[in-house]
């Protein structure tokens, strides 16, 4: 029995160290799959983009989908592992009581249980408690004995929690039901017919013609950017500059260090594309450059968002980094001193002390607007250029 844990995306991670415990292995190589590989067949990757307003706190975030079905979580999970002819047990329940005994059952049965968590209530991770309630996140815990759990949660090392705290984590969030999941992989599998079924799945994905859940959001986004009128239109949410910080400062974090390899994924499925290509013998190269160039697209907004040129923005970036350095390298004190400097220039920048005038925030608009419209053009390309190869 091989451990694993950490990874890059919480999703494809978790899935991929748990199947890699119980011993599913590369039919071909004896080898475990990469995350890369649960990406692609899961079904690659997705779009998605909401603004989320909270006038209580002069704050707004924004939510980024960049994987197929983010919005639908288990079943991008329970995709990936019907291609795998892995079976699934998958229980919800609104009891604390019965979660508990699904997840004692879950333990029982295959030694590792995938969770649905609120991430603010997972106190290794550090955030303020106004964010408790709005972000689901997907654990995956073993027993670790004296009413304890080592869980793995995008870190090299597994976390400890208490069976109290776990308890007090899963319950916040209605929408997650306490979810629990374990898996039973099968003797065998095909590894063709599975990434051809993700492959399928992620072109489906993308081209329709939705500006909720596929590409188009994208041109929707470019628009809300400066729409003189849209009640969803950034110069009208922020025409105070209310919240415009903090939002800002979670395009860039969301694009660059949040639950993804720092490109929206894009470089993690340009490595499956490249993986798959060889599996099924067929040239995706080029596909792969392509989504190459939607992670050096999305980088540049993510630079955009927070330039460099105004001080203010270049040490909230340097302090994120540090807080998810601090994260990954499991010191929770260098994690809580970023995280305070972090909320101090919430404070002082979030409202009175914006930081830019009326001409230059405008301006960052369109800038930000055009790039939305070139990311959906390199996107566009790069899903045609999927699509040709595979025909």
């Amino acid at each position: 029995m091989k451990e694993a844990y950490g990874g890059k995306h919480a999703a494809t991670s978790v899935l991929r160290n748990a199947l890699t415990r119980q011993g599913l292995r590369d039919p071909r190589t004896g080898q475990p799959l990469s995350e890369a590989m649960i990406l692609g067949i899961g079904g690659g990757l997705g779009a998605g983009y909401i603004l989320w307003e909270f006038d209580k706190y002069d704050s707004a975030l924004i939510v980024l989908g960049f994987r197929n079905r983010w919005n639908y979580d288990a079943d991008f999970l329970k995709n990936a592992c019907e291609r795998l002819n892995v079976a699934v047990d998958m229980r919800e329940t609104t009891s604390v009581k019965k979660a508990q005994a699904n997840l004692d059952d879950a333990l029982a049965a295959s030694g590792t249980a995938l969770l649905w968590t609120d991430k603010a209530s997972l106190p290794y991770h550090g955030l303020p408690p106004a964010q408790k309630g709005h972000s689901i996140h997907f654990i995956r815990v073993e027993d670790a004995g004296n009413a304890s759990y080592r869980v793995d949660d995008l870190s090299a090392s597994p976390w400890s929690l208490s069976r109290d705290v776990l308890a007090i984590a899963r319950e916040p969030i209605p929408s997650n039901k306490q979810r629990s999941m374990y898996l039973t992989p099968s003797s065998s599998f095909d590894l063709v017919s599975a990434i051809q079924a993700g492959i399928d799945d992620h072109i489906s994905h993308l081209s329709r013609s939705s500006e909720s859940f596929s590409l188009p959001v994208y041109q929707k986004w470019a628009k809300l950017m400066t729409h003189a009128t849209n009640k969803k239109s950034w110069r009208v949410v922020f025409a105070r500059r209310a919240g415009l910080y903090v939002t800002l400062r979670s395009v860039y974090e969301g694009i660059t260090l949040d639950d993804t390899e720092g490109a929206g994924l894009r470089e993690i499925y340009a490595d499956f594309l490249l993986e798959a290509g060889a599996i099924l013998a067929v040239d995706l190269v080029r596909a792969a450059e392509r989504y190459r160039a939607c992670a050096t697209e999305w980088r540049a907004l993510a630079e955009m968002a927070l330039s460099d040129d105004l001080p203010v923005f270049a040490e909230t970036k340097a302090l994120m980094r540090a807080r998810y350095a601090a994260f990954a390298g499991q010191d929770p004190s260098s994690l809580a001193e970023a995280m305070g400097d972090l909320e101090a220039l919430e404070t002082s920048n979030n409202l009175d002390g914006w930081p830019l005038d009326q001409s230059a925030t405008d301006a960052l608009f369109e800038r930000m607007g055009e790039q939305l419209h070139t990311i959906f053009e390199v996107e566009q390309s790069a899903l045609d250029a999927l699509k040709q190869a595979m025909q």
